[in-house]
């Protein structure tokens, strides 16, 4: 991030407001015959990252699915945030924010609700690994 976008982001920063955090989705799925604790290190996380922008908000949406030989749980929570004072950043400012700020706003959120779900359903919380900066992201616009 250069200078230009460390600006712009702070300005988004300072001009937006955290509206709402909504769940679209909270549902797991055990499979018929499987016992919890069957193989449950074995499976695959995926975490998307969706990001809506209009002329006065935007929001970031992170989905993550995870499927274990025990059954599948899938998490869809969102960040809905306001933009104030007449603010209209480039795309590209609104991605990085998105990138630095909003994931980490959202993602306890959705570790949460896998991890509710999950020990429901399978009888042991699914835990996410940590996430190195960067790995849960926005492809970013050149410019």
């Amino acid at each position: 991030m250069n200078e230009e976008d460390l600006s712009e982001v702070r300005a988004i920063i300072a001009n937006s407001t955290l509206r709402s955090v909504d769940y679209y989705e909270v549902s797991a799925r055990r499979n018929d015959g499987a016992t919890p604790t069957e193989d449950s290190d074995q499976g695959r996380l995926t975490i998307e990252v969706q990001q809506r922008v209009d002329d006065t908000s935007f929001g970031i949406r992170l989905q993550a699915t995870v499927v274990l030989p025990v059954g599948e749980a899938t998490a869809s929570v969102a960040g809905e945030y306001d933009l104030l004072n007449g603010v209209a950043p480039r795309r590209r400012a609104l991605q990085l924010f998105a990138n630095e700020v909003a994931v980490m706003t959202v993602l306890p959120y959705l570790r949460e609700a896998i991890a509710t779900i999950t020990a429901k359903v399978f009888g042991e919380p699914v835990h996410f690994p940590i996430a190195e900066r960067g790995e849960i992201a926005l492809d970013v616009d050149d410019e």
